[in-house]
This record gives structure tokens, C-alpha cells and sequence, in this order.
């Protein structure tokens, strides 16, 4: 008879703990899971008061709720008395574990505690900790009754306790406090913090990158010696040329008339001057003109020899040996040009610097003699540089970004990259702190967005 009756409080006891269950999921803030943790308990097992509490940031141990109370006073002697105790018991070994302690001094003690307990509060007190997802006690269930609670009651109140723990996480927002607790529990945790701050501050160098495109060093260049129209081009760009090989003609058709109309007045002038001076001999009347005919004849030789030149001009030499750089022969062939006008540039092609085009988004501090370096494209390996000369007024490059114009010497090179090759070139600045590398970027873009 005696076992039916346990097998039915059993029963009974299961069925009071799926009902409790299901109503815990209908809760939706602390305040209502205080308030039926400490009163709808009482269906499971019995309990003279109960409380809920809550380890808070910066307050430390709140209660929340008690049993039998609408609102409870954190000012009363025993709620005050209860908070010490609380702190006391955290402060165990076994804080984080479900446990029975006698508060009467004959008793058994779990640990050491003051006996002036409070007379509305029994000596009996049963410790249910709320654990965060971190294992950590950031609150808990504390009942108190006259009779010490069995090992029955203490099970089947832990499936209870289990539904008021997942409950408890979803309601409860986790604060620091964990894991500054967590710190201190594990030391490797502080090396790690003091080795990611070291790198925040570890010094590195500031880079930013541009484009870079090899050009000439001190390159010849071919202009126009005159007004005229070109005729045709001996070379094509690129190619390697000589010292006083031809590079392009000018038309010669007028040039050559007027050389051949200054020919023919000199020869005119020049046979005067022979019928004169034979006259002269017979007729001294004829003496008088001969000084006249020899001035114009000079006249007349000047013009010969400045047509000469020009027409000689026609045709443009190289001064030096080197390659020979412009666009395309189509682009010229048959255009007028005026005088001084750039066609073509001769270049030595073991003497080229770089030219760095850096955009004023990337702009930090420089100065001259910087390192860089170069990447060509299509090249796995970088070609050291020394920043020569920084340009102050930004242009407009042709894909409408403003930007800063550099040049560069190439250092210990063993080879010398190509004219005109191109590639990104990075630019190496002063030493800033890691983290200020990291957030530049992102606090640029904030200052463009925000104007701050």
C-alpha cells in the first residue's frame, strides 16, 4: 500500500513538473520568471519563503522576487541579512552546484557562516544557482523551510531548475562581469590580451600605393625646325637608331624652289660682277658699279646658303644613339607642324627613371629619398626605388582622378626594366602603430561619408 502511494505522488510530481514546464516557456521578462519561480514552485515541493536573485554589473547581488510578495523590500533586515549570505556563498568552491546548508550552528555546515540568522527565516536553506552559457553564476533560487530537504526533493526540483536555467539565459543579458571573472581564471588569457595589444602599437611602416610607368631619364627631344608639313618617317617607334641617322623628313618642295630662285639670282649677281670688273679695264665710268654688283652679290650668296640650311633642315637627325619614342606614323604623316613643335624623343635606353602617378586619396607624408618599390605588370619580382622628386599641384589623369605626380630612380638594378612598361608601384612612409594602419582607410572614408 505504502509503494502505491509513493509510485502515485511520483506520478503526480512528474506531471506538476511538465505542467510547471510548459508554463515557463510563456514567460517573457525577469520579473514574471521571479515571480513564478517563487511561488509556483510551492506545486512541486514545499518550502517555506523563497527568493530569486540576480548578480548585477556595478550593484552586485539584487534580489528580484520573493515568494508571497508583490514587491519586495531589499531594505528589510532579512533581505539584507540574505544578500551577505548570498555574496558569502558565491564566494564557495561549490557555488555552482545545487546544495543544502544548515544555517544553525549544531548543524552540519557546508561552510562557515554567522548564526544570527533572521527569525522569519528558517534554518534551513537549499542554494540553486542560474548559470550563464560561460558557467559562470549570475544568479540562482534560494528556498528556506523549518524541515531539511530530502534527496527526492532536491532531483526533482533540479529538473525544474534546468528548465529555469534555459529560461534564465534567454531573458538575462550577459554583462562583463563573466569574463572578467573568466580572465582571472584562466592566466593564459592575460598573456594573450597583453600580446594582441602589443601588436596594436607595434610599429610598421606606412604604405600607400600608385602607378607607375618607366619614362626616359634626360631624353633628347625632336622638334620641328621649322613650319612645314612631314613627308615621311625612316624609323618606327621604338626602334634603335644611330648618331645621325635620319629620322623623318619635312617636305621639301618649297624649300627647294626657293634654294634653286637664290642659285639662280646668285649666278645672275656673280656673272654681273665678271662683265663689270672686264669693263672696268676699258671704261672707268664702268669702275663705279662694280661695288654696287659685289654687295649684292653677298646679298644673294646669304640667301643661297640660308635656303641651303633650311632645306638641309628637311631632314632630321638623330643626336645621339638611343630609341626613338612617339605614338604612330599615321598620326603624323601629312600634318602641318609649327616651329618648336615636339615630334619624337630620342633616349638612351639604360638611363629611365619612373614616374609615379599617386592619388590624392592615398596622399600621406613624404619626402625625398623615400624608398618604394615597383611591381611591373606581368612580373613576379619588385624593383627597388628611391622616391627622386614629389610633385605639389595634383592633375587630372585621364580616368578623372586627381593625383600627385612622383619620379623615381631605379636602384642596383641588373637589368633595366623596358620603356614604358608599367605597374603599381608602393611607397613606403614613417612608422605608425599597427592600428592606426588597420583603421586609416576605414576613418578616411568616415570623414568623406560623415564630413567629420
Amino acid at each position: 500500500m505504502a509503494e502505491n502511494v509513493a509510485i502515485q505522488s511520483q506520478i503526480e510530481s512528474l506531471a506538476t513538473l511538465l505542467v510547471l514546464e510548459e508554463e515557463i516557456r510563456k514567460l517573457t521578462n525577469v520579473r514574471e520568471l521571479g515571480f513564478f519561480a517563487t511561488n509556483e514552485t510551492h506545486r512541486l515541493i514545499q518550502f517555506h519563503t523563497s527568493y530569486l536573485w540576480q548578480q548585477k554589473e556595478f550593484i552586485g547581488t539584487h534580489l528580484i522576487a520573493q515568494s508571497g510578495t508583490a514587491e519586495i523590500d531589499i531594505h528589510a533586515p532579512a533581505n539584507q541579512w540574505l544578500v551577505n549570505k548570498i555574496d558569502e556563498i558565491r564566494s564557495d568552491d561549490n557555488a555552482r552546484e545545487t546544495h543544502q546548508i544548515n544555517l544553525t550552528p549544531e548543524g552540519e555546515i557546508a561552510i562557515p557562516l554567522e548564526t544570527d540568522v533572521p527569525e522569519e527565516l528558517p534554518h534551513y536553506l537549499l542554494w540553486c544557482p542560474l548559470l550563464s552559457k560561460s558557467n559562470q553564476v549570475t544568479g540562482g533560487l534560494v528556498f528556506f523551510r523549518e524541515t531539511p530537504f530530502s534527496e527526492t526533493e532536491i532531483k526533482m526540483l533540479g529538473w525544474l531548475i534546468a528548465s529555469y536555467q534555459n529560461m534564465w539565459n534567454i531573458l538575462v543579458k550577459p554583462n562583463r562581469v563573466p569574463t572578467l571573472e573568466q580572465l582571472k581564471q584562466k592566466p593564459y588569457l592575460y598573456t594573450f590580451l597583453f600580446l594582441f595589444i602589443c601588436l596594436l602599437f607595434f610599429p610598421v611602416h606606412l604604405t600607400v600605393f600608385g602607378d607607375g610607368t618607366v619614362i626616359p631619364k634626360d631624353p633628347i627631344l625632336i622638334n620641328a625646325p621649322m613650319q612645314g608639313v612631314i613627308q615621311s618617317f625612316e624609323v618606327n617607334p621604338g626602334d634603335n637608331v644611330k648618331k645621325g641617322q635620319i629620322l623623318l623628313t619635312l617636305n621639301k618642295t618649297e624649300f627647294q624652289a626657293t634654294a634653286e630662285v637664290n642659285k639662280k639670282d646668285y649666278l645672275l649677281t656673280e656673272a654681273k660682277l665678271r662683265s663689270a670688273t672686264n669693263q672696268g679695264f676699258q671704261n672707268k665710268d664702268a669702275r663705279s658699279d662694280i661695288p654696287i654688283i659685289a654687295a649684292q652679290l653677298a646679298i644673294d650668296k646669304a640667301n643661297l646658303d640660308y635656303s641651303n640650311e633650311m632645306l638641309a633642315k628637311t631632314d632630321l637627325i638623330s643626336p645621339i644613339n638611343g630609341v626613338v619614342i612617339f605614338d604612330s606614323k599615321e598620326d603624323w604623316v601629312g600634318q602641318p607642324v609649327k616651329t618648336g613643335e615636339r615630334i619624337m624623343v630620342v633616349s638612351d635606353p639604360r638611363q629611365v627613371e619612373l614616374k609615379i602617378s599617386l592619388p590624392i586619396a592615398s596622399a600621406i607624408e613624404l619626402q625625398p629619398g623615400v624608398d618604394a618599390e615597383f611591381f611591373p605588370y606581368g612580373h613576379l619580382n619588385s624593383l627597388p626605388v628611391k622616391i627622386k622628386t614629389l610633385g605639389y599641384n595634383a592633375k587630372l589623369l585621364p580616368n578623372k582622378i586627381l593625383a600627385y605626380q612622383l619620379t623615381g630612380a631605379f636602384i642596383h638594378l641588373k637589368t633595366v626594366p623596358q620603356l614604358g612598361a608599367q605597374g603599381t608601384v608602393k611607397i613606403y612612409g614613417h612608422y605608425v602603430p599597427f592600428i592606426y594602419y588597420v583603421v586609416r582607410r576605414p576613418l578616411q572614408v568616415m570623414r568623406q561619408t560623415l564630413g567629420i
